[in-house]
């Protein structure tokens, strides 16, 4: 294969080659659109059902070797790489049990009372979509592109599937082990390379495709959308799974103890989850005591070489990403926010970091900032963080720490995001449950093994009409 055609995968934190990746041609790309297109599974749902069930049980037996990979191309540190094969574990195992129920939904009924053309027979036909394409991000290289994989396999659907361009390793290593467990030619095809914005607009305007599935950025999930629209696909299924601002509202009756061990998942994943706490919302009474025992719970993760077992906070995805963070939160800082922990950074790693007293309206809480960043806002009460949170367009997760459930009811209902937790983390979600948010983090399209599963089948009715013999 010529290395003109390859580019590199580079480890965010020892800045190493760890591999060099195929860049797709256009034709090849469209060549593999066309075959996945023409490509119609012929597996009954206990063949599909296996082939998922193998390959959870291939993620166990190997997960030590994945989880290295996926440290090694994205800098995560090894524990949060382990728990995200579990995740990916978990995913497979759904997507079998998905397999073997979704015929069962075809369903005949008989109406009651008959009409002039006979006496009615109704069958409810589920069957597969042609083309879907899946798009991912970097943050989990195996979750994403297995709950995209495993839905559209229990379903019987093909998919195209473009991994981000800065973690395919992964994403290449799952889709063999796919394959080798006995997954059909051409029924997922991966597509990887670079530029992705040129890769990407060739995926999501071509005219055979049925669904997209993309989770990333609000900006490239509009621009998706645009261009869906400019060629003609605006009337195809487009499922965006995109960004949050999730808030955590700490209000003054709550466990203090409970409230800070919440607090520290803002700095799961690097930061670098959609659903992590990207915002404290702390009512004046506690704030201090709260900020007290935070600083002692994060004083005591470890944050460094991300293959390290001890290791708590990896990189982030790259200097450049680090670069931001940094600058964000000194930014909120000359507008008055107080450092009270960290914003150190070496090339990709960034520490945790606390940074109490930051203005509602700064770029560090207005924006996704992507990284393992706590910034903590005062409030007088619930109706405060209301206006707040409400002060932006991002509708995907939030959390609350009370004893009052009407309070927690009272804020969930009124900012009406997509999952919402009462004394517990707003990434907190189990993989049967539907997932996603509105506005600018999604359309009301709903992810998780179940509502995926169902997405990717098309649904038509079939009306027998039977003469009635006098």
């Amino acid at each position: 294969m010529n290395s003109q055609h390859k580019y590199s995968i580079v480890n965010p934190y020892t800045k190493e080659i760890v591999d060099n990746v195929y860049i797709n041609t256009e034709n090849e790309i469209n060549n593999l659109l066309e075959l996945s297109y023409k490509t119609k599974c012929k597996l009954s749902s206990i063949e599909r059902a296996n082939i998922l069930k193998k390959t959870a049980k291939t993620l166990e037996q190997q997960k030590d070797d994945i989880a290295i990979i996926i440290t090694k191309e994205s800098g995560l540190c090894i524990k949060q790489s382990l728990y995200e094969v579990n995740r990916a574990i978990n995913c497979f195992n759904q997507s079998a049990i998905q397999a073997e129920l979704i015929e069962k939904i075809d369903l005949s009924k008989d109406f009651a009372s008959s009409d002039s053309y006979g006496l009615p027979k109704l069958t409810v036909i589920s069957e597969p979509w042609d083309l879907i394409i899946g798009i991912t991000p970097f943050n989990h290289p195996l979750n994403m592109v297995a709950h995209k994989v495993g839905p559209a396999i229990a379903s019987c659907t093909t998919m195209v599937i473009k991994p981000s361009e800065k973690t395919p390793l992964t994403a290449l290593y799952l889709i063999d082990m796919l394959t080798k467990n006995g997954l059909p030619p051409n029924m997922v095809n991966i597509i990887t390379g670079i530029p992705p914005q040129k890769i990407v607009e060739q995926l999501v305007t071509f005219p055979k495709l049925d669904i997209v599935t993309f989770t990333g950025s609000v900006e490239v999930g509009k621009y998706i959308a645009r261009k869906m629209v400019n060629n003609g696909n605006e009337l195809k299924k487009f499922i965006p799974e995109l960004g949050d601002n999730s808030a955590f509202v700490v209000l003054n009756d709550a466990d203090i103890s409970i409230a800070t061990r919440i607090a520290l998942s803002a700095f799961d994943n690097s930061g670098q989850r959609c659903t992590s706490i990207k915002r404290i919302l702390l009512q004046n009474d506690i704030a201090d005591e709260f900020i007290e025992q935070f600083i002692e719970l994060t004083k005591r993760l470890k944050y460094g070489d991300p293959m390290d077992k001890d290791i708590d906070i990896g990189c982030v995805i790259n200097e450049n990403a680090a670069v931001l963070i940094q600058e964000r939160v000194n930014r909120a800082i000359e507008e008055g926010g107080r450092l009270i922990y960290g914003n150190i950074r070496n090339g990709a790693l960034y520490c945790p970091t606390i940074i109490d007293n930051v203005r509602p309206s700064s770029e560090l809480v207005v924006k996704e900032t992507f990284g393992p960043v706590a910034p903590i806002i005062r409030i007088k009460d619930v109706y405060e963080a209301i206006k707040i949170i409400k002060s932006d367009n991002f509708r995907l997760a939030g959390a609350i720490a009370t004893k009052n459930r009407q309070k927690a009811m009272e804020l969930q209902n009124s900012i009406c995001v997509g999952q919402f937790s009462w004394n517990g983390p707003p990434s907190y979600r189990t993989e049967e449950a539907p997932f996603g948010g509105f506005a600018d983090s999604g359309n009301g399209e709903k992810e998780g093994i179940v509502m995926s599963v169902r997405a990717m089948r098309r649904i038509r009715t079939f009306y027998e009409h039977i003469t009635i013999k006098e």
